[in-house]
């Protein structure tokens, strides 16, 4: 994903507003120092989605809005933009019943990939 100026601002602020020191923010985010400081000097201009995903919840607050949603800028694959499209398609209860299944595969995905991961 692009790392834009919006979001190393938004990082920027959200350190500066909730944490004692960058460490502190990477310990809370589970990313590493040496990343986030690459981050901030803008040093590295792409990032891994799990990255982001670590980041987001953290930053969110301090993310432009634009008609009172969060805007932030996240480049898609064509996978993920055709999976978009296709729930977005769906009747609301619909969707509801996919997320919920979605969430119980990612969960049981993690879950495999833990146990493997404590096996070696």
């Amino acid at each position: 994903m692009k790392i834009t100026d919006d979001f190393v601002k938004a990082l920027h602020a959200a350190i500066a507003d909730s944490y004692a020191s960058i460490t502190d923010f990477a310990n809370c985010a589970n990313v590493s120092v040496n990343t986030i400081s690459k981050y901030l000097r803008k040093e590295s201009m792409v990032m891994q989605k799990d990255t982001w995903d670590k980041l987001y919840p953290l930053i969110t607050a301090y993310l432009p809005k634009k008609d009172g949603k969060v805007k932030y800028s996240v480049e898609l694959c064509a996978d993920e933009k055709i999976l978009l499209d296709a729930f977005n398609s769906l009747p609301v209860d619909v969707r509801s019943q996919k997320l919920m299944e979605m969430i119980h595969l990612a969960k049981k995905h993690l879950a495999k990939l833990e146990s493997d991961s404590s096996q070696e």
